[in-house]
This record gives structure tokens, sequence and C-alpha cells, in this order.
């Protein structure tokens, strides 16, 4: 793993991606690697889990990404939302 230091995402995102989970519902993502290589997927999101202090997304293919590199999920563009304090 890196050691690029974990950054929150913001709330609201987080409440969307936990419900995909739960739901098990197909999704979109967009996010970059450790080399910041772009990529994007359509996967079904599993789980959601905190290790280490870092947030993961579980995609049912077996890839796991931390929720600091995704760019985009579906229609909501992180950088676009709004952190928990706003």
């Amino acid at each position: 793993m890196t050691t690029e230091p974990y950054k929150r995402i913001p709330c609201g995102v987080y409440d969307h991606l936990e419900l995909a989970a739960m739901r098990r519902t197909p999704v979109k993502i967009r996010y970059r690697d450790a080399n910041h290589q772009l990529f994007s997927i359509e996967d079904v999101l599993v789980n959601l889990k905190t290790i280490e202090k870092v947030e993961y997304a579980f995609l049912g293919s077996g890839l796991q990404i931390r929720l600091d590199w995704i760019i985009q999920f579906n229609d909501i563009v992180l950088q676009d939302a709004l952190d928990c304090t706003e």
C-alpha cells in the first residue's frame, strides 16, 4: 500500500457509497491509483472498510480502492462535494 496520508472524503459522498454497498447496486467509479494513473470501472460495491485508519471500497471483482483516490462516483464529482463541516 501507499504511505500517502489519507484524506477523508465528504460525509455525503460516503453516505451514497454506503447505500450503494448495502443495495449491492452496480456503480461507475473513476479513480486514480498510487501512481496517479486514471481508471474508470463499472462494478458492484459490496463493502466499505477502514484498515489502519484508511477507508476502502471493496468491489465485487475483488478490487479495493482507497476512498480518497475516487474522483467520481456515478454522477458525483468528489472535488465538487461539500465536506462534513460545510
